[in-house]
């Protein structure tokens, strides 16, 4: 991920125009009449929409945002209100919000929904980012960078697409044989598609990626443009360069729209929640006497990314995971009042070679700012200790408060048993079956385990290789000269004041089963805080916790369908022999069966992101990770490794 300069506009007669491509943003005849005509209407978008329960659209050039904008007014007006809608959309020169909001104003029939885009616009970094509009119905992913590598890395099946980049003439590589390829393998048997341009060039790239294609009547001035039909049928909507055995699971919705989820927690709560949000209803199963008992229960927690100088894949992951969630939580927090989200940003303190380092790393100040000592302090509100970096949409806010908010929200469909195992889970037909501590029955045809470390029992043979992490926080009251604007993290963290309250963390102790909290920890914990933020040196505890975060040994979460352990081992047992990569089955997974665990202390960066992945794979919808980032959250990445090896 790297930062995008903003586009360049010019305005010629009241329309916008790109300098570099020579070329109008939309037609100066009239641009919502346009995309009606060659967009909807070609698409016979208002008929198809009057009849679905979720729709996808793809599109080649977001631009402005209009199509989407005019999209969004007809499938509020013509699609069921259960339905959903989801809009994926490439663009390699993003618009910034300014400028956007200066288009916008030529069209005041838009402006609430133009305003909802802005407020969910994400920042100019290449990758895929997913956002939710508010009150549902409604999902947009926005692909920024080139428009082949893009759609290379997302996983769909589109029923429609725009293709709606500049002229051929102007900018040919929105038009190229490649690109259609990737058009052709991301839509769904069927699918259709329209674009302005009747050029011959592009009718023969179509043809040849599998379109049967027609000339129709242009919009205006326009003499001709394209529609068509995808004729033939995608073997899978996944790039080739996906191993076999990292390829997700090929889900079929169940009719019957009913879920367990196995843990109460951060994981789990949020996928009862998005599941619950896409009209799922949900059984939440947690052993404890409450939600968020274990590490979910403490009183603070901070939302931050884990980033490294290269922006590696696991890099990328986090920060993925970071803007995700953040948003969600601003979404989430506009509804629930009681949810306790502090977004004022996060303060990372540094050395300076570190600090150099992530500077170098071209992302927006929106995203990460580095900061000198003077300026830490200040943002800080007291001094400490050196510079570092600031993440401006980071914050904090109460796990347990984000569980009780999140269950609350969709109280109508959601049902929650406390203090209540499962001690059995097991495939019976299309359900699955489960008896808990009580002797009790429960059924449905998806499962979600966030169970922690406990999802090694249901599926011992995946080689998981959890660990149950000790971490002790410490409690310390607040004074006027330790007012916190923001928390401050270093080998710790310290956070804001919650209910009279600074949380002080955490020790990071394996193979540690103490629960008591000890004095040795807090003198640890109080220490490290000393000297980072010297306004804390001589504070003395005033309550602490002890909590078990899960974690996996490359320190990245395990979110996804529940491979099929036994196939792997059958069909991959080979592995280390270094067979051509083809030559393997696709991975086979259980059906129905879905985990998310091992977030080890970034749980309130990855639990939501994870939620979101999950709920697409089960809706078998747009995913909101770019393909070749699946792997590394894979839950058969251990199993895999070991078969490699040959060690298992």
């Amino acid at each position: 991920m790297k930062r995008i300069p903003p586009a360049r506009i010019e305005w010629r007669d009241d329309t916008p125009c790109s300098p570099e491509f020579g070329d109008v943003y939309f037609s100066r005849g009239g641009g919502v009449d346009e995309t009606r005509h060659v967009f909807l209407a070609g698409n016979d978008l208002p008929a198809r929409f009057a009849t679905c329960r979720t729709f996808t659209i793809g599109e080649t050039g977001f631009g402005t945002g209009l199509n989407f904008l005019v999209t969004l007014a007809a499938w509020r007006h013509h699609a069921p209100a259960t339905a959903w809608l989801h809009y994926l959309s490439v663009e390699k020169h993003p618009l910034d919000v300014t400028t956007l909001a200066l288009v916008h104003s030529r069209w005041p029939e838009l402006a609430r929904d133009a305003q909802m885009l802005r407020d969910v616009y994400p920042p100019r970094v290449t990758g895929l980012h997913q956002r939710q509009l508010p009150g549902g119905r409604v999902t947009l992913t926005l692909l920024f960078g080139e428009a082949e590598a893009m759609l290379a890395a997302t996983t769909a099946r589109v029923d429609a697409w725009y293709l709606d980049g500049f002229a051929p003439a102007r900018n040919p590589a929105m038009w190229t044989p490649a690109l259609f390829d990737q058009v052709a393998r991301l839509t769904r048997p069927g699918g259709t598609l329209a674009t302005y341009t009747a050029a011959g060039a592009v009718r023969r790239g179509l043809e040849a990626a599998g379109f049967v294609i027609h000339k129709r009547a242009g919009h205006g001035g326009k003499r001709n443009m394209l529609t068509g039909r995808l004729a033939t049928t995608p073997t899978s909507p996944l790039p080739d360069s996906t191993p076999p055995w990292f390829r997700p699971a090929c889900s079929t919705v169940p009719e019957q729209r009913e879920a367990v989820v196995i843990g109460g927690g951060i994981a789990g709560a949020s996928v009862a929640h998005v599941l619950a949000e896409r009209g799922w209803r949900v059984t939440l199963v947690e052993k404890q006497d409450q939600v968020a008992a274990a590490a979910s229960g403490n009183p603070s927690g901070v939302v931050l990314p884990r980033l490294s100088a290269d922006m590696d894949r696991q890099s990328r992951f986090y920060l993925s995971a970071f803007l995700h969630s953040t948003a969600w939580l601003n979404r989430l927090a506009a509804r629930c009042p009681d949810l306790s989200w502090q977004p004022g940003g996060v303060l990372q303190l540094l050395d300076e070679d570190r600090k150099a380092q992530l500077g170098q790393l071209d992302l927006p100040a929106m995203i990460l700012e580095p900061v000198d000592q003077a300026a830490a302090s200040e943002r800080a509100g007291i001094p400490v200790s050196s510079g570092g970096v600031i993440f401006p949409l980071g914050g904090w806010l109460s796990p347990p408060r984000l569980c009780q908010a999140l269950l609350a929200d969709q109280a109508g469909r959601i049902t929650v048993h406390t203090g209540r195992e499962i001690v059995r889970l097991e495939r019976d037909g299309p359900l699955w079956e489960m008896e808990d501590s009580r002797g009790e029955m429960i059924s449905a045809p998806v499962v979600v385990l966030a169970t922690g470390q406990a999802v090694t029992r249901f599926e011992p043979a995946l080689e998981w290789e959890l660990d149950a992490v000790r971490g002790q926080l410490t409690c310390l009251q607040s004074s006027p000269g330790t007012n916190l604007k923001l928390p401050v993290c270093y080998d710790g963290y310290v956070i804001p004041a919650f209910e009279g309250q600074h949380c002080v963390g955490a020790t990071y102790q394996r193979n540690d089963p103490t629960l008591e909290p000890r004095a040795e920890d807090d003198r640890s914990n109080l220490t490290a805080l000393a000297q980072a933020v010297p306004a804390f040196a001589g504070a003395t505890p005033n309550g602490g916790r002890v909590a078990f975060r899960t974690s996996s040994p490359d320190h990245l979460p395990v979110i996804g369908a529940v491979p099929d352990s036994g196939f792997y081992r059958r069909a991959y047992a080979d592995l280390r022999h270094g067979r051509p990569v083809h030559r393997y089955e696709a991975a086979r997974y259980r059906p129905g069966l879905f985990v998310s665990t091992a977030h080890g202390s970034r749980g309130l960066v990855t639990a939501p992101f994870a939620a979101a992945l999950i709920t697409a794979c089960i809706e078998a919808e747009p995913l909101p990770l770019e393909t070749e980032l699946l792997d590394v959250v894979h839950p058969a990445r251990f199993l895999i490794r070991k078969l490699k090896r040959g060690v298992v």
